[in-house]
């Protein structure tokens, strides 16, 4: 480990020590009205003020948030106008500076904005997408031309709409961090599934053989959309269902039925299941049954692994730990080799994991710390951060440290 440089924070950060916007592509970080970039030196290549109608709050998938392709400029959500949809902005990643798009955006019909999205299309230089639900998941679908307001065409599921997370979920320092490139809209409503993918102007719609029971979630993998349905007591069954990403075929290519239970989570309903904890871990896709959470493969539905009752699975490299509720946890996989040590106990479920064998453990108020593991999960060094950390072009880590941002290079 070495300094790379230490300046002064050009960004102050929200009441948990992170920033609403990290792009670590760009070096780019934002919280409130402040915007700025930092070269792998941290110099403060530019400085912006936004209008408070765009200020960042950390809301991704409503206003005052980015919503942004993974490549080209950051694209800012605003405030929305009595009655129409949300203002939309952009940050030029070069010079920082700020331009509103659409001037008048179109009209919201009634129920709760549930999220908005922007992607590019051919033709359409800014595709805006949005979700107005009323009670039940009702939900209307809108898309329009974020340069003109136009609105490019609508939907109306008659049923209630589940949404897939617009990008895989990993662990992140930002809840609006810049991730990898998605399809930005994918939903299971009316037994149909609607997907748009980000080079196309209209989404496509195709039926589906839906499992029995009502769907809770809709997962988007490489090759696979996934549906569960919702467990419900006494029994707490339920169901995953699997269908080919790129074929019109309505029947899944794999199911699973499985008695949910999550050791994690409260009681809902009187079963144990928490949709907030995502189902896919490393690689593999997790089946939190009772008699064992069944780990496996979400391209073929075969499961070869099954954990303890009451263990559950955590992600850590490119592998699972089994914890238990008592604390304790073992690592999956065959016998470790000559020299390497398990996975340290200081590594608590709620670790986040930035890569390169570099941890965060959150700790109270705005304080954390950072720990570097070599690859035989030894603590190499460990550094006290008044914010959660990220990488900044994969090789620099940047975190906050009172007033000021530090660098730290030969971390990997």
């Amino acid at each position: 480990m070495e300094e790379a440089f230490r300046v002064p924070l050009p960004v102050p950060t929200d009441g948990t020590g992170g920033w609403s916007l990290v792009d670590r592509r760009l070096g780019v970080v934002g919280q409130g009205t402040a915007v700025a970039r930092i070269d792998e030196k941290g110099k403060v290549l530019w400085r912006t003020t936004l209008p408070a109608a765009f200020a960042l709050t950390g809301r991704p998938g409503g206003p005052h948030a980015t919503s942004a392709p993974p490549y080209g400029t950051l694209t800012l959500v605003g405030a929305a106008e009595h009655g129409r949809f949300p203002s939309l902005g952009t940050i030029d990643p070069a010079t920082g500076v700020f331009t509103r798009l659409t001037v008048r955006p179109p009209r919201r019909p009634a129920g709760t904005l549930r999220l908005i999205r922007v992607t590019s299309s051919p033709g359409t230089r800014y595709q805006v997408i949005a979700a107005t639900c009323l009670p039940g998941d009702l939900c209307t679908l809108t898309s329009w031309d974020g340069l003109t307001g136009k609105v490019l065409w609508t939907r109306h599921p008659h049923g209630p709409a589940v949404f897939a997370e617009p990008c895989s979920r990993s662990s992140s320092s930002s809840p609006s961090e810049v991730n990898e490139s998605c399809d930005p809209l994918v939903l299971v409503a009316d037994g149909r599934l609607v997907m748009l993918r980000g080079d196309e102007e209209k989404p496509l719609s195709r039926p589906l053989r839906l499992p029995p029971g009502d769907i809770g979630q809709v997962i988007r993998t490489l090759y696979r959309v996934i549906v569960t349905t919702v467990p419900h007591a006494p029994d707490c069954r339920a169901r995953a269902a699997a269908y080919d990403a790129d074929s019109p075929a309505a029947a899944p290519v794999w199911q699973r039925t499985f008695t949910w239970n999550q050791p994690q989570a409260p009681l809902r309903d009187g079963c144990r299941y928490d949709p907030s904890i995502p189902l896919i871990q490393s690689s593999d896709l997790v089946l939190p049954d009772a008699a064992g959470a069944l780990i496996g493969d979400d391209y073929h539905g075969t499961f070869p692994r099954r954990l303890d009752p009451g263990e559950y699975p955590v992600a850590h490299r490119n592998g699972i730990v089994a914890h238990r509720p008592d604390g304790t946890y073992r690592t999956l996989g065959p016998a470790f080799p000559e020299g390497a040590r398990p996975r340290p106990r200081k590594l608590t479920p709620d670790a986040q994991s930035l890569r390169n064998g570099l941890w965060y453990l959150p700790g109270t108020g705005r304080h954390g710390e950072i720990l570097a593991l070599d690859s035989d999960n030894t603590i190499t060094w460990h550094l006290p951060s008044s914010g959660p950390p990220f990488l900044l072009t994969g090789d620099r880590l940047v975190y906050p440290e009172g007033g000021e941002l530090v660098g730290v290079r030969s971390v990997g």
